[in-house]
């Protein structure tokens, strides 16, 4: 908790001087500046806030042995299909996927389910119809497609990898 508090020290002193320095540099400015950066202080804070009680929830309403079930090892490819599909259509940033990664880490998630977890996550579904508006809808489905196999494989790859990291660990 302290980490946390002198990291968000860090920043308001950070934002503090830039906002000064906007103020002295270009005065007329100062405002919107000020504005603006209210506006996304209190929308990371509304964020934080539910993720919070969503974390705090999962850790009350779903057992260790539950979710390892699902995500851990022993779960086998069960755990790639809910961790490589249901991501994609959560929304959210990385306020919310972060906390709730660590939680599924700390009740026995497995590395490959966090590997395929975050890639999936990052398919953005929410954002699926500007995706088409811009790029277009056969992009858009192949890109939804591929995401799939290829969390599937960074999952499995993600978990070798840490495996064999935490293997030398243990001999050093």
């Amino acid at each position: 908790m302290k980490k946390i508090l002198k990291e968000a020290v860090i920043y308001l002193v950070i934002a503090a001087v830039i906002v000064l320095a906007v103020a002295l540099f270009i005065p007329a400015k100062t405002e919107n500046v000020l504005s603006v950066a209210w506006n996304a202080l209190l929308g990371a804070i509304k964020i934080m806030v539910s993720v919070f009680i969503f974390i705090g929830l999962l850790q009350v309403w779903v057992s260790t042995e539950k979710l390892s079930a699902l995500l851990g090892k022993e779960a086998g490819w069960k755990r790639f299909v809910l961790s490589s599909m249901i991501p994609i259509f959560i929304g959210g940033s990385l306020f919310t996927i972060f906390p709730m990664l660590k939680t599924l880490k700390d009740k026995g998630a497995s590395y490959a389910a966090l590997f395929a977890f975050i890639t999936a996550w990052s398919g953005k579904g929410p954002l699926i119809p500007l995706e088409i508006h811009f790029l277009g809808l056969k992009f858009s489905i192949l890109r939804i497609l591929l995401i799939v196999p290829f969390a599937v494989i960074m999952g499995l790859l993600g978990e070798f990898i840490m495996e064999v990291l935490d293997k030398r660990d243990a001999s050093a």
